[in-house]
């Protein structure tokens, strides 16, 4: 019986003419291409197959039932949705220019059909949100569930997560992070020359970029 992973070799061969070729397209060395598919799939990271998966237009559940379906054939488990790189307060998202687009699993978009994801950019978040990767982010302007991840913009500039308190008359944004300096912050709108908090969205997922690293 040919192996999964035989199969996708020869659509690969077929479709890029080889795997060097197809490695550079996805952006994984070749070298951990040849290893993944002469060891098996299923045990190679998910930074290797997602990127295979994606580009093929193969259903991921062959890794688990052990049989291979072409993207015509099945009905899609990934949609590609906008990544942004930076969203600032007030800014329609119709407005804001796509950096590009990513899968997420077709389940999570059925529950969050508005979501967007948003580029994550620094270890303030480090314990529960790696940086580099891309947080699902639900757009609403109230905090609905008090010391959850949101993505907001403080006085009209680009967005940053943290977990958010509603205080009597403002706002306290509270770090999760492995680094101590990394401090809480009370946004007191009864001082003056308090900077204004707004809420984009709540961070509902994230997912890492297939180049990610650790």
């Amino acid at each position: 019986m040919k192996r999964i992973e035989d199969e996708i070799k020869e659509i690969i061969d077929c479709r890029y003419g080889s795997i060097p070729k197809f490695a550079k397209v996805i952006g994984v060395s070749p070298q951990t291409l040849y290893t993944a598919l002469k060891k098996g799939l299923s045990g190679a990271s998910v930074a290797t197959v997602m990127p295979i998966v994606a580009e093929l237009g193969l259903d991921p559940v062959w890794l688990l039932n052990n049989r291979l379906i072409e993207k015509d054939n099945f009905t899609p488990d990934f949609v590609d949705i906008p990544l942004y790189g930076s969203i600032a307060a007030g800014t329609p998202i119709e407005m804001i220019d796509v950096d590009e687009t990513h899968p997420i699993p077709s389940e999570v978009h059925d529950r969050f059909p508005n979501a967007f994801l948003l580029r994550v950019k620094g270890e303030s978040m480090n314990r529960v949100i790696p940086n580099g990767c891309y947080v699902l982010v639900d757009p609403c302007d109230t905090v609905d569930a008090e010391m959850q991840p949101y993505a907001v913009c403080v006085n009209g500039f680009d967005a940053t997560i943290k977990r958010v308190r509603t205080l009597s008359n403002g706002f306290e944004l509270v770090p999760d992070s492995t680094d101590p300096t990394y401090r809480p912050t009370v946004y007191d709108y009864g001082e003056p020359g308090t900077e204004t908090v707004t809420v984009i969205g709540r961070v509902v997922w994230y997912t890492l970029p297939f180049e990610w690293r650790f």
